[in-house]
Formats: structure tokens, sequence, C-alpha cells
């Protein structure tokens, strides 16, 4: 598993977001219910804006939501054909939720107060030890949280899941046709030499709707904008294990 799990999909527009259409300078139909049309006047404007200036609303309107959710499905997991699903609320500066990686190999993930934290399961956890990811002397058998630091690479896993990567301006980004993502105008954003298009709301708050991976490596799909989430609790003291140096 390497940081290809989720940038070959989310750094389209930037590299391009957090976590839409696929579609082109051509008319025609994505999968997962997105299809273009001509381009049509939208409420909010968005049509009558140059690509740039798009994406800093769309960034600016995820940033004032405050909380959302994002939600990613056969996701490129590696060179090996694996794919990963995610499923991550954010809610200001912390997140918490779960990758899964192929066949039920899963990772709770926990950001809060600044801290991130990681609990594979037994699969996840032989899956990143095998890829020389971590070294502890903490088993997740026990059901702690372990710290996610430079020190024992298990922060990269939150680089994975950073949604506001994507959404840094970044190259050269051109207009697409408009769009319809699950009901919702949409102007879609290209970044030519990159592997997805961003589609953001062209109707009420520009926020981004969805991240289609033009090469088949997944899409990234960001809902619930402004919702109440459960309360995201830093863990106890005796739920943190205590990782061991990397050793490398």
């Amino acid at each position: 598993m390497s940081a290809k799990i989720i940038r070959a999909g989310l750094a389209a527009l930037a590299t391009a977001t957090v976590l839409l259409s696929g579609c082109g300078d051509a008319g025609g139909t994505r999968p997962n219910g997105a299809t273009t049309s001509s381009p049509a006047p939208v409420d909010n404007g968005m049509a009558a804006l140059t690509a740039e200036e798009i994406l800093a609303k769309s960034i600016s309107a995820l940033a004032g939501a405050g909380s959302y959710r994002v939600t990613g499905t056969n996701l490129a997991a590696g060179d090996d054909g694996e794919t990963m699903t995610l499923d991550v609320t954010v809610t200001g500066g912390d997140l918490t939720g779960r990758l899964t990686l192929g066949q039920g190999a899963d990772i709770a993930l926990l950001a809060v107060g600044g801290a991130k934290y990681v609990k594979p399961d037994p699969a996840a956890w032989a899956r990143l030890t095998d890829a020389g990811k971590t070294r502890t002397t903490t088993t997740p058998a026990d059901g702690r949280w372990i710290p996610a630091t430079r020190q024992n690479d298990l922060d990269d896993l939150f680089t994975l899941v950073d949604v506001t990567e994507p959404l840094k301006p970044g190259g050269i980004i051109v207009k697409g046709r408009t769009a319809q993502v699950d009901g919702t105008p949409a102007i879609t954003l290209i970044d030519p030499g990159a592997d997805a298009h961003l589609a953001v709301a062209a109707t009420g708050e520009p926020y981004p709707l969805r991240l289609f991976s033009v090469s088949g490596d997944g899409d990234v799909s960001f809902s619930d904008f402004g919702a109440t989430f459960d309360p995201i609790i830093a863990p106890a003291a005796n739920e943190i294990a205590d990782p061991a140096p990397a050793g490398r």
C-alpha cells in the first residue's frame, strides 16, 4: 500500500477538492449517475466564472460548511489491482472514519485535536506490516488506538484522506460541460494532465460534489455539508498503544 492509494484520483485538480464529474469536452454519460448536457444558466452563477474562480469558490464553500462526509468506492490501492473504500466524516479540523482495503481489511481513522490515530484490524495490520508501513511492539488485537506518526509511517494514511489537498489550486484547469450529479446541476472542472475531473455544484453553495477517475481508479463523493455528526472524541490514555520507533 502506498500514497498512490487515493492520490491517483484525488490529485486531479491541484495535483487538483475534500475527496467530479468525469465528463469531457464532448457530451455523453459517465458512470455513477453523472450525465453531461449542454451548458445552461445556473442559479449560483458558477457558469459565468473562470475555472480558477470556480475552484476558489468551491474551496471557500467547503471550508464554510464546517462539516461534511467523504466517501470513496473502487479506489486504486496499488499496482496489484486491489481496491479500497473510504467513509470519513469531517468536523472542523477533526475527522473520523474507515478505510477498507480489499476484502474486509479495515482501518479505523481518528484525527482529533491535532493528534492522529489508527486502529487496524488483524487483516489490515498484516497488510501494513507486509508493506513495511510500520513497526511497533503492539498488535491491534487489544483494540487500542495506535498513534499515527512520521516515525511509524502511519501518518501516510491521513495523507490519503486529506480531502483539502485536491482543492488546492495548481496546474492548468479548464471548464467542461455541465453535469447532473445525483440530481444536482454541476460545473465540471478538468485538469488536462490529471486523471480525474471535479464537479462543483451549480446551484446553492458551490460545494465540490464528486471526483471521478478517468482511468477507472474510483470515485470520491462529498455530501452532508454542514451536517451535525456524532462528536469526535479523543481516546483515553488507556485506549492508546505506545508505538515503538520505526527502526529504519
